[in-house]
């Protein structure tokens, strides 16, 4: 199982680096640059190797009986900041003052040092939205 998993991620990087060198000629070619499909194109690669990565999981909660349940406060405390410094791309390149004052200051900040932090957040994202599905076990009182 691990090593299925591991061969899933190396295709994720590989094919991912792939399409990152390609989109990066495109852009040295034509000097047609696209900050939004970049970002998108990052989150499908990074939160795929997040879901991944939380694949054991889904698949040990299949084999369970019971109700699926979603675990709303795992989403909320980790999914939704993950998915804001997710799309921090998409959200600094907005073309709003209340965006622009409120909600892209943290993304500002973050991006002055390295925008790294990207990915990271991607990938947790990914991870996240696997693990936050599980069956709730339904025991019958009597």
């Amino acid at each position: 199982m691990y090593f299925f998993i591991i061969i899933l991620i190396l295709v994720m990087v590989f094919w991912g680096q792939y399409v990152f060198e390609s989109i990066r000629r495109n852009v040295q070619e034509t000097y047609n640059v696209n900050p939004y499909f970049q970002n998108i194109i990052m989150l499908i690669f990074y939160g795929g190797i997040g879901l991944i990565l939380g694949l054991e999981h889904l698949i040990q909660e299949i084999k369970k009986q019971g109700k699926w349940v979603i675990n709303i406060p795992k989403l909320v405390l980790m999914g939704i900041p993950s998915l804001y410094f997710s799309l921090s791309i998409l959200i600094y390149y907005i073309n709003s003052q209340f965006v622009r004052d409120i909600l892209s200051y943290p993304i500002g900040i973050l991006l002055n040092n390295s925008p790294n932090f990207i990915s990271v957040f991607q990938l947790i994202l990914g991870y996240s939205i696997i693990t936050s599905f599980y069956k709730e076990n339904e025991e019958i009182s009597q």
